[in-house]
């Protein structure tokens, strides 16, 4: 995304990178976006969508690499892109730069801490997208949940300069815009990307165009517009608007 690019110099590595929004504004196509451009340069990365199945991910990055709409199984007997589909699958495996991870129910803080180390130094990952970090902590009492968010934040953000990797996650904000249940998400991160989109607007084109803004940045503390994507309701994927 040319205008995030501009402005933070990319996702660095060695940094915690929070992208943050109200419910159904559509941040894990945005991330998806990220990991696509990141495999097309050959960056090594692993994944984590927790909303969605360890299938539905990887159909998610073949129906952009195939600019076509293959995120479901009827839509690729109907289309008849059962062989495409494999191919692109070959194509995404074969320089082994595509790791998909998942942690289950109750998993410790310390166990997750770990998956990333194991991912970076085992692997080789240069960084690692997971989403929504809220749902991370799942399982604990709403009063523990802010503690334990804050303490996962603090790690995730001394873990990423340590290891020199990129850690990416996206946090759901409240109606006040702070993401939800913990503060500390968005200030333990070292940028923060938000997300918005206008649902209601008469266009389709303009309901369907999602606004990047840096609100923190401390790589090059350049701050505010960081570009528009456009979501292809055909093609089921985002495209920058420059």
């Amino acid at each position: 995304i040319e205008g995030l690019n501009n402005k933070a110099l990319g996702l660095m590595q060695g940094y915690f990178t929070v992208i943050k929004a109200e419910t159904g504004i559509g941040k894990t196509e945005v991330m998806r976006l990220l990991e696509y451009g990141m495999l097309k340069r050959n960056v090594r990365i692993a994944s984590w969508h927790l909303e969605e199945t360890k299938v539905r991910s990887l159909l998610g990055l073949v129906s952009y690499y195939e600019n076509d709409n293959l995120t479901r199984k009827d839509l690729i007997e109907q289309k008849q892109a059962d062989g495409r589909v494999k191919e692109c699958i070959k194509t995404i495996a074969k320089s082994e730069n595509y790791y998909q991870f998942y942690m289950p129910d109750g998993t410790s803080m310390d166990d997750f801490i770990d998956e990333i180390r194991y991912l970076r130094e085992g692997c080789g990952c240069d960084y690692i997208f997971f989403e929504p970090i809220q749902d991370v902590v799942a399982g604990v009492s709403e009063e523990s949940k802010e503690s334990v968010l804050a303490d996962l934040s603090v790690r995730l953000s001394k873990l990423a300069a340590e290891l020199n990797v990129g850690i990416v996650s996206i946090a759901h904000t409240n109606e006040n815009g702070d993401t939800k249940y913990c503060k500390m998400i968005a200030q333990r991160a070292a940028v923060v990307v938000s997300l918005s989109r206008d649902q209601e607007a008469d266009s389709p084109e303009e309901r369907n165009t999602t606004t990047l803004k840096l609100e923190k940045n401390r790589p090059t503390s350049e701050l505010g517009h960081a570009g528009k994507v456009l979501f292809d309701t055909d093609k089921f994927t985002l495209k920058e608007i420059l």
